[in-house]
């Protein structure tokens, strides 16, 4: 018996595709949001969920030293031979970011790689390969897959009105 069991999980285990371990999620309760409110920031953030898609609406301001919001997921098991983040998206003719954090010494804390994207009013495929993401602010180890911390979706750096629509994200 054990033996079938053992040739079970280990077929299991062979067939099962490799973007299992490096897979985010898309249930609203494993994402949080951020803001710059931690720092004294007034950015504000919503967020919904509509059939599979993640809805941010707020604002970003950089009174009393703000400046973000990000909506951040912590992912689990991520393969070191994923190349990037993939997701489909929309929203108000505004620049936003992608963040990813490492784990490790980041100096100052909130150190982290960023790559932005543009979004309009049609849905839009993204593939943003790790590779061309650039560190920010401070020392923060190399951008590896199996060593991120957590990866955001943010609005930054300048007044705007944040309205955000995004679904159908994954490690690629």
């Amino acid at each position: 018996m054990h033996t079938k069991y053992n040739l079970l999980l280990l077929f299991l285990s062979i067939s099962m595709p490799m973007n299992i371990l490096s897979n985010i999620s898309n249930n609203p309760s494993n994402w949080y949001v951020v803001t710059d409110q931690v720092m004294g920031g007034k950015s504000e953030l919503k967020v919904g969920i509509d059939d599979g898609v993640f809805n941010l609406s707020g604002y970003v301001t950089t009174e009393n030293n703000g400046g973000f919001v990000r909506l951040a997921h912590s992912p689990k098991n991520v393969d070191k031979e994923v190349k990037g983040i993939r997701f489909m998206a929309k929203g108000n003719n505004e620049t936003y970011e992608v963040h990813v954090t490492m784990q490790g010494l980041r100096m100052p804390p909130w150190a982290y790689h960023s790559s932005t994207f543009d979004v309009n009013s049609e849905w839009k495929m993204f593939e943003i390969n790790f590779s061309d993401f650039e560190k920010k602010s401070g020392v923060s180890p190399k951008l590896r897959p199996n060593n991120i911390r957590d990866i955001s979706f943010a609005g930054y750096g300048r007044d705007f009105d944040v309205d955000l629509q995004v679904k159908e994200i994954s490690f690629y």
